[in-house]
């Protein structure tokens, strides 16, 4: 496929990174000449230095005969452009992503298919999406999900305390019986283990599992997650993202508090929440924090646009007793030494943006990737297409094609989990979830392809 990525910031690198996997003909247009460089010191890729709001840049990446256009700059005018200018080349996905808000309000009168665009990227939902996430399973060490959320992917740290520790793979399957849960990927002193049945699970191990929605329940008993509907819930910010996080927690059962420290961002989104304590303040001072009594928060997230604030407060709530803290920062270089100073989860919103462009895009056909830790094993989405390698075949008869080190994970056919045995049939139309080493990837790939 012939793909075009106008922006080369952290959200075009990531999905030029992951697509360059899959043997895709790729072309990205940057108008940072020093960014370019960087890029083509590390991905062989065309490359063009120029705007994406320029017909002849994007000409010269290969507009006329492309099949998909991703716009990712920071600039929203830049994306509509450019998806302005595919679509009159006949480039059949346009993907755009738009920050401003005025696109994803349900009042809005703008027709944006008539401008070119076939799908919208917001990224505030993408990174509110993902943040909930964690609070449904409270504790894991990464999220995330498939299937427009009926899959879920989690990875938990295994302490003796938990079910499952000191158990065989093959012995927790029979214990959660019907529900079903794949252990895909074991993390053990930072090597990665892609798990048969006799694996036994260590304390210690970092565990991968994947498991229907309806599953949830029983797979959090297993690792140990006591069930708590009313949790209670700090968030700051005055940031678009902090409210989208804020009306998404409306909806819930929680106990949410939302210290704001800008007194005029708070009254002028007071009215627009319901059951949500709004605060004036500051989480970067022991005061506040103890003023709402943020000891008692099963969960604490920094989620303003100010990165220095979002650490700062995250690392002093903790110190309050914080159980469980979140801090969103566009800088990614010092993820490690945050989490090792007590930040659970330090997450940055280009990057959830690209993922969720991936997940977006594999409805087509090519699958959403998720990279588990810093080892070389990754869950993989595929579609079966027509007449590929795999349509109407039992999956023992696979074995001499698939390459040491990919297995089939689970096979999603409707709205059905299964997972597969040897004699599983996979059908046309299945999606199939794969875990594998990365250098197995192109070759898995060509196997759902028709």
């Amino acid at each position: 496929m012939k793909i075009i990525i106008v922006g080369g910031g952290v959200v075009g690198y990531s999905l030029a990174e992951h697509l360059l996997k899959e043997n895709h003909q790729l072309a990205l247009v940057e108008s940072d000449g020093e960014l370019c460089n960087q890029i083509a010191a590390k991905l062989d890729i065309k490359l063009v230095n120029g705007s994406g709001s320029s017909p002849s840049a994007l000409l010269q990446a290969g507009l006329d005969g492309a099949d998909m256009l991703l716009a990712v700059t920071p600039n929203d005018e830049v994306n509509l452009l450019a998806c302005a200018f595919a679509a009159q080349y006949k480039v059949n996905r346009r993907i755009a992503r738009l920050r401003s808000h005025e696109f994803s309000d349900e009042k809005t009168t703008v027709d944006l298919k008539r401008l070119g665009v076939t799908a919208i990227i917001h990224p505030e939902k993408a990174l509110v999406d993902h943040i909930v996430q964690f609070i449904e399973t409270p504790h894991a060490v990464e999220s995330a999900n498939f299937e427009t959320g009926r899959i879920l992917l989690r990875g938990y740290r295994v302490d003796e305390t938990m079910e499952i520790a000191g158990k065989s793979v093959a012995e927790i399957r029979n214990l959660i019986t019907p529900n079903v849960v794949l252990f895909a990927a074991v993390i053990r002193n930072g090597a990665g283990i892609i798990p048969g049945g006799e694996e036994i699970i260590q304390p210690d191990d970092i565990v991968y599992s994947l498991f229907a929605r309806e599953a949830m329940p029983r797979f959090l008993q297993m690792v140990g997650v006591e069930s708590k509907p009313h949790r209670k819930i700090v968030i700051t910010g005055d940031s678009f993202s902090t409210v989208q996080l804020a009306a998404a927690l409306d909806k819930t059962d929680h106990n949410v508090v939302w210290v704001n420290p800008d007194i005029k961002h708070a009254e002028q989104w007071a009215p627009e929440i319901k059951s949500i304590e709004l605060v004036h303040g500051d989480c970067t001072e022991h005061d506040t924090l103890r003023e709402i009594n943020v000891e008692a928060a099963s969960f604490f997230i920094a989620c303003s646009d100010a990165a220095d604030y979002n650490m700062l407060s995250a690392l002093l709530a903790r110190s309050e007793g914080a159980h469980e803290v979140m801090a969103i920062t566009t800088e990614s270089q010092h993820d490690k030494l945050f989490r090792s100073i007590g930040i659970d989860h330090v997450i940055n919103p280009r990057l959830t943006t690209a993922r969720e462009i991936l997940e977006t895009i594999s409805r087509g056909h090519i699958g959403a990737v998720v990279r588990l830790s810093d080892v070389d094993i990754e869950a993989v989405r595929f579609n079966v297409e027509p007449h590929s390698y795999v349509a109407g075949r039992p999956i023992k008869d696979l074995a001499r094609k698939l390459k040491r080190g990919s297995i089939v994970g689970v096979v999603v056919r409707e709205d059905r989990m299964i997972l597969p045995g040897g004699d599983t049939v996979i059908q046309e139309g299945d999606h199939v979830i794969m875990i594998t080493r990365h250098k197995n990837l192109k070759a898995v790939s060509k196997l759902f392809q028709g």
